[in-house]
């Protein structure tokens, strides 16, 4: 009788749970591979998430230098037609230049996108390398003189059957004013200073600039992400050994006779050097 008891007594007492055992510690398993998991996938969308962005970083650099490099390009085609073969002679620049092959492309920089790299308020010395205000002074630049080689053009053309008897005559100022009107002769003067200009100015400025603007970018990009998912583009510009006429192309158009040239267009000189003035110091 007494064994029964004892084992009555030794089934009610294995019917006790262990309050830590059986409820905390599943719960708390639970919880703790449910936070670890959630952990991991935080981790993991901010981790792409940083990845995308430090990408699309690597993206906007290399498509602004390739446009710049562009620009330059159809600047030098521009300037090869005539690099070379004028003077300071303003009669002789002005109908010694042919009607030039434009290239018609229409380049933009995405510069919302180029935002990581503008500069803080806390920046002590101004880069202007890293301003977009300056970068769209670039393409906005180029559009103008692109226009204004356009309107040359159709103003050359359109004067090349009064002109063609005359070619390679050696004429004066006054006689040449007689043949196509002493307004057409300011103008076409004028059309051609303001593209010899500013096609310089920009030819300069935007081998500066990329040079300029790849230092500007550096350290704005996770070195890591660069070196394993590949690095940005860049450039590199000939030297005047190995491409002498390349360099050579990047040198101005010789200074304007501003007296001669003030007779054609009927303005003093100051006058002139303040409007064919450096488009960029």
């Amino acid at each position: 009788m007494s064994s029964d008891v004892e084992l009555i007594v030794s089934a009610i007492e294995g019917l006790r749970t262990n309050f830590i055992k059986d409820y905390i510690l599943p719960i708390g398993s639970v919880l703790v591979s449910g936070a670890l998991g959630a952990g991991v996938a935080y981790y993991t969308v901010n981790r792409q998430e940083y990845t995308k962005i430090e990408l699309d970083k690597i993206k906007t650099v290399n498509s602004t230098l390739l446009s710049s490099l562009e620009l330059r390009s159809n600047l030098i085609a521009i300037k090869s037609n005539y690099f070379g073969l004028i003077s300071d002679e303003p009669i002789g620049r002005m109908l010694g230049i042919p009607p030039v092959l434009l290239k018609d492309s229409k380049i933009e920089f995405d510069l919302p996108s180029l935002s990581f790299i503008a500069q803080q308020k806390n920046d002590l010395v101004f880069n202007k390398w890293a301003s977009l205000e300056y970068i769209a002074t670039i393409v906005s630049n180029y559009n103008t003189v692109y226009k204004v080689w356009e309107k040359r053009n159709g103003m050359i053309e359109n004067l090349m059957p009064e002109l063609s008897e005359v070619f390679g005559k050696p004429l004066k100022l006054n006689e040449i004013q007689k043949i196509i009107g002493v307004g057409n002769m300011a103008l076409l003067s004028d059309l051609t200073e303001r593209c010899l200009h500013m096609t310089d100015d920009l030819l300069v400025e935007i081998t500066c600039f990329l040079v300029g603007f790849s230092k500007a970018v550096e350290g704005r990009i996770d070195a890591k992400i660069l070196k394993r998912f590949g690095g940005r583009i860049t450039p590199s510009l000939p030297n005047y050994e190995e491409y002498p006429l390349a360099v050579d192309l990047l040198s101005k158009v010789p200074v304007v006779n501003y007296v001669l040239l003030g007779q054609i267009q009927d303005r003093k000189k100051s006058e002139l050097e303040e409007r064919y003035k450096p488009i960029y110091e």
